[in-house]
């Protein structure tokens, strides 16, 4: 199970329930950083490039592949987010991946950027024009609606603070070239490559990611199965969700003789 966090979050932050439940379940489950974020090296600090982080992907692929006692045709990806749309591309791209798992995953950026009120998107699109250019800056990830961050939906900048635990590496800080390009972040293009099973968690009451996108995504793979939760786009994190959610996929991941009974 290769295992990462979704937009500038770190292994830390709300994933050790899920490892450690499909870990008792049998699973051998790799939990990596991004580069430049976490526990993961690479400078400048916080920095955030879509291609990097998909290189880390196929890296840390790579990497349980060559691990002893690890059988390479049985890799199984876990993405949450922005991290969902990423396993989703990897496992396009690669035939070899098992099954995935994408929990509330962003696989339509444009449905993101055009829900981002107008005022944010004009005093974000110069920071990252500079962040695109060399000129590295940061801006808040996340605040409160009507200020200044990548993210201010309602409900975003209190789901951050609920599921970064205290002593966690996470910094409210990222950097912003990303959104010059967010509308063109498309997983769902790819959801007909996937011929493998896919088990995608859809929160009920999700606000930062498109849920129709999320219920298309499930529609136009093969080997699909939707689950629908009463939570925002942070509740799978908090209370007793993550046993509860853990334990669908465990159940998924059985009955598609991955894990044992």
């Amino acid at each position: 199970m290769v295992m990462a966090h979704g937009f500038s979050l770190t292994r830390h932050d709300g994933l050790t329930a899920y490892a450690q439940a499909l870990a008792q379940a049998g699973a051998a489950v790799l939990v990596f950083d991004h580069r430049y974020l976490g526990d993961s090296p690479g400078t400048p600090r916080q920095r955030f490039r879509k291609s990097a982080q998909r290189e880390d992907w196929r890296s840390a692929v790579a990497f349980a592949r060559r691990t002893e006692g690890v059988d390479p045709e049985r890799i199984i990806l876990w993405g949450f987010s922005f991290s969902g749309g990423h396993a989703v591309e990897t496992a396009a791209a690669d035939q070899r991946i098992a099954a995935t798992l994408a929990l509330c995953p962003m696989v339509d950026g444009l449905a993101r950027a055009l829900a981002t009120p107008p005022r944010l998107s004009a005093w974000l699109v110069p920071r990252a024009l500079a962040d695109q250019l060399g000129r590295h800056n940061l801006v808040p990830v996340t605040a409160q609606p009507g200020e200044h961050a990548a993210m201010t939906l309602a409900g975003e900048a209190d789901g951050f603070r609920q599921v970064v635990p205290e002593g966690s590496p996470w910094r409210n800080e990222i950097s912003p070239g990303v959104f010059l390009t967010v509308a063109m972040h498309r997983p769902l293009a790819v959801a007909g490559k996937l011929s493998k099973p896919l088990w995608v968690g859809l929160g009920e009451k999700d606000i930062s990611v498109s849920r129709r996108a999320v219920e298309r995504l499930a529609a136009r793979a093969r080997q699909a199965e939707l689950h629908r939760y009463p939570y925002d786009h942070f509740g799978p994190f908090i209370g007793d969700a993550p046993a509860g959610i853990a334990a669908d996929q465990i159940d998924f991941l059985r009955r598609h003789e991955l894990l044992a009974g």
